[in-house]
């Protein structure tokens, strides 16, 4: 099995209930890691392993696009966002204000992904069920003798909810990760955990 390139990061803020408000597209993907971090715990009994716990307690999240817009900056770090108004020299740009006691929200977060696998060509879809991001870090180099193209990376956590399977019995849980046999299946998938084109709940 491999994997070939990823596309459509999407998000939407999250509520209470695992509810999200209707969503959007964070960008055009570029990369995206998803890096465990587990508990990593050992009790020892009769000098030898008697208990482990190698859970996962959340993750961190890293997704580079290639760009991030200043209303979605704003929706993902909890920014104020003011559009443009006017027109000519009495026009009023697009701005976000970056304050010091901002707080990102929680939001939902999705991609899909190519798979391909004894010749067959399927599309995997990541939903994140409640991330929270983190300032990025602005970068800007002068131009050289060569293009060197400058992208964004949002850094973030995504934390475990708590959802109900079909039996109706509780479990802790980061995301979901679902295999379908068409790219637009998977996109319409996306759209629906998102919200995107929908009523919020």
């Amino acid at each position: 099995m491999a994997h070939i390139g990823m596309k459509y990061p999407v998000a939407a803020p999250w509520k209470e209930g695992n509810n999200y408000d209707a969503g959007y597209v964070v960008g055009k993907a570029i990369s995206f890691t998803g890096t465990p971090n587990k508990n990593d715990t050992t009790l020892y009994a009769d000098d030898g392993a008697s208990e482990t716990d190698l859970s996962v307690r959340d993750w961190g999240t890293s997704l580079s696009t290639d760009d991030l817009s200043l209303k979605v900056q704003a929706d993902l770090l909890g920014h104020t966002y003011k559009e443009a108004a006017g027109m000519g020299d009495a026009a009023t740009p697009e701005e976000i204000e970056i304050g010091t006691d901002d707080v990102a929200p929680y939001v939902g977060m999705g991609f899909y992904k190519r798979r391909r696998k004894n010749n067959i060509t399927s599309f995997t879809a990541i939903w994140l069920y409640k991330v929270q991001n983190s300032e990025p870090t602005e970068n800007a180099e002068t131009k050289g003798e060569s293009t060197n193209f400058q992208t964004p990376t949002i850094e973030g956590k995504a934390f475990p909810v708590e959802i109900k399977d079909e039996d109706g019995n509780v479990k802790m849980s980061i995301g979901k990760r679902l295999i379908f046999s068409t790219e637009a299946a998977a996109k319409a998938w996306l759209d629906k955990q998102a919200k995107i084109g929908q009523a919020s709940a």
